[in-house]
């Protein structure tokens, strides 16, 4: 059996390492032996000699290396008219055009900018903009023109464990500053509303208008908008979840299955081009336009991007005559949307995406090479599940790294979904085209209507299936990469069957269960006390080993913190303990006062004093009574009473610590 091939594979690959490590590395000193290898590369092709193709291949592999960490050095890089390379009063007028909205709730709305002038000085540079909601504003759209003096702000890192960093989300897209905005401190001054993204978004808007007012219910609405606009926050966050836990999230998501099925409905409908002169390049043409146009109209998801690069290699290949060398596409179209835009590469969908696309393309033909049903329906089943098994194979030790669960159930959720998905897909496209010319006649949607709860039932059905749903499961990055680097290395014996191939899985094997141990063994000798930050709510724990004891004061309102801060770790177990108002362990003494407290009978000598609930005191008559060394005052309790602990601290002398402006605290004990 032949292992898949690419000549770019392995450039590509050291490519992506320095993109990688680009931030470790001086930009000045890469670029310097970029050019040295690359000149040294050019002059050994003058010789002929075979003593120089050895070499010729290293300078190349090294001049990718370098490439790589150059070219994200580069595009990281703020550019001398960067608003944040300028010298300007924090109250100066910025003028800030608005390029997309991101997201939007009841309060207020996200927007991405880009702030091309200060004062007098032309800039660039984008900006995140919120818009808080008031009886005077209204929604912005893209091409809009702000001016304001308001000064922004650095992004918020999360301010507790294991948290998603916002923050890292946005300086990826390199995005640093915050700015706030109302009715009162900005002025809109000009609305581009012929601009491209103003067309796109008046199409989507009008669209969406349709199915608001059809009378499809709004789970099916939903469906539509999710299935073929991407919004997935259309949905109901139930269905989102039983998706999930069935392990069908990736059906929710625009990907190769949704460019694949509209690729292959434009073959057929212009397949009569064919017999024109020059029918079957104009067929290409205009099959390469639609998928791009709908890329676009749908904002260039990872997943989608991903799917119309490799599909447009494909047709294009078939149609020279190159054939259909599907995993060389498949490095080329990941090559180059890097290049195109770098950020994709910190994008999980996009990471996912491929290595989807790769556990098909290399670990199928394995499977399918263990059994070769004569019956054709067994041969579909096979082959389904071969894939299933292929994508999810090459997918989990990432998603468990992002996500900390793993669905049992995926492969029966695949082979009861994946194979009637794409008629309801092609259902969805229908429902919405006979919405854009009219009204939906009532068989049409009662017809659509059943068949959305029947597919959304049966995911809910064995998303119920809880005892093989797993949650809480612990990866760290080195346990992700020596899983993979496990997998690669096996999938290559397969292949070769070569020996040191074998001893080098055998060396994998036993670094991983070496870095088991020493994750394990760090993990059972941690001591440490934690108060988080909720907002209107308290939660502190205590973590001995792999054991976690917490207190919350809203078990709901504290529960998604809590998880994240369990899959953050390797623990084994958590217990919720009753707190009243003090807690000690060997010499660590902590005393909780809040509304319900009385302070004055406690025979205690705290070496903390951890304030919760606006708790009605005088600070500095409790100081009288307690030298504490350390006060806390966590997300309970109101800014301005944090203030007045605060002032009251300095002017005592006591280290004062406030989770609000600080994050969670850690005391290792």
């Amino acid at each position: 059996m032949k292992l898949p091939h690419s000549p770019l594979l392995f450039p590509v690959c050291l490519f992506t390492a320095g993109a990688c490590l680009y931030d470790i590395s001086p930009y000045s000193s890469s670029l310097y032996f970029f050019l040295i290898f690359l000149l040294l590369g050019f002059t050994s092709i003058l010789y002929s000699q075979k003593n120089f193709k050895k070499l010729q291949l290293l300078l190349l592999y090294l001049s990718f290396f370098l490439l790589g960490i150059v070219y994200f050095k580069a595009y990281y890089d703020r550019s001398t008219t960067h608003y944040l390379n300028q010298n300007y009063p924090p109250k100066t007028i910025k003028e800030i055009e608005l390029l997309r909205k991101v997201s939007s709730s009841s309060f207020y709305n996200n927007y991405i900018g880009e702030i091309n002038r200060i004062g007098e000085c032309s800039t660039s540079g984008n900006i995140m903009i919120r818009q808080y909601r008031d009886s005077l504003n209204y929604d912005w759209t893209p091409g809009t023109r702000l001016v304001t003096f308001e000064k922004s702000k650095a992004l918020s890192k999360p301010l507790n464990p294991g948290q998603f960093s916002y923050k890292s989300y946005l300086n990826n897209q390199k995005i640093y500053h915050q700015i706030d905005l109302t009715s009162k401190n900005s002025l809109v001054i000009k609305s581009e509303d012929q601009n491209l993204n103003q067309k796109k978004l008046n199409f989507k808007t009008s669209v969406f208008k349709r199915i608001k007012t059809s009378e499809l219910p709004s789970q099916s609405q939903g469906m539509i908008k999710a299935l073929l606009f991407g919004e997935k926050k259309a949905l109901d966050p139930k269905i989102i979840e039983d998706y999930t836990h069935a392990g069908v999230i990736h059906l929710l998501a625009l990907s190769g299955l949704h460019i694949g099925l509209l690729m292959g409905f434009l073959m057929i409908i212009l397949h009569p081009l064919i017999s024109l002169k020059y029918g079957k390049r104009l067929r290409t043409l205009i099959i390469l336009m639609v998928l791009w146009l709908y890329a676009y109209l749908i904002d260039f998801p990872p997943s989608v991007s991903r799917a119309c690069t490799l599909f447009s290699f494909i047709i294009i290949g078939k149609e020279i005559a190159f054939g259909r060398a599907t995993f060389h596409y498949t490095v080329l179209s990941f090559f180059i949307l890097l290049l195109i835009y770098p950020p994709f590469l910190k994008s999980i969908g996009f990471q996912l995406s491929y290595l989807a696309v790769m556990g098909i393309l290399i670990i199928y033909p394995l499977f399918n090479t263990l059994w070769t049903p004569k019956h054709i329906i067994l041969k579909r089943i096979w082959e389904w599940t071969a894939v299933c098994l292929s994508a999810q194979l090459a997918i989990s030790p990432l998603s468990l790294y992002y996500f900390h669960q793993f669905p049992g159930l995926f492969l029966l959720s695949n082979l009861m979904i994946i194979p009637f998905f794409g008629f309801y897909l092609m259902f969805c496209a229908l429902v919405l085209i006979v919405l854009s010319i009219g009204k939906l006649p009532i068989i049409l949607r009662i017809l659509f209507d059943e068949t959305t709860l029947l597919l959304n039932r049966s995911v809910q059905w064995i998303a119920e299936q809880e005892a093989f749903h797993f949650t809480s499961v612990y990866f760290s990055l080195s346990t992700t990469l020596l899983l993979y680097c496990l997998l690669l290395f096996i999938i290559l014996w397969i292949y070769k069957r070569k020996l040191k191939i074998l001893w080098a899985v055998a060396l994998l094997v036993v670094s991983l269960l070496f870095n088991q141990f020493i994750e394990s063994h760090t993990a059972a000798s941690e001591n440490s006390f934690w108060i988080f930050h909720k907002y209107r709510a308290s939660l502190i724990g205590h973590q001995i080993g792999l054991d976690f004891y917490y207190f919350s004061s809203q078990i709901e309102k504290t529960n998604t913190l809590l998880e994240d801060f369990v899959n953050s770790r390797k623990l084994s177990n958590t217990y919720l303990i009753d707190l009243k108002n003090f807690y000690q362990s060997q010499k660590f003494k902590l005393l909780i006062i809040n509304k319900k407290a009385n302070y004055s009978q406690i025979d205690f000598d705290p070496q903390y004093l951890l304030l919760q609930n606006n708790p009605q005191i005088n600070l500095e008559r409790l100081l009288q009574i307690f030298n504490p060394k350390q006060i806390i005052a966590d997300g309970s309790n109101s800014p301005w009473l944090i203030q007045k602990w605060k002032n009251t601290c300095m002017e005592n002398g006591i280290n004062f610590y406030d989770t609000s402006a600080k994050g969670a605290l850690k005391i290792n004990l």
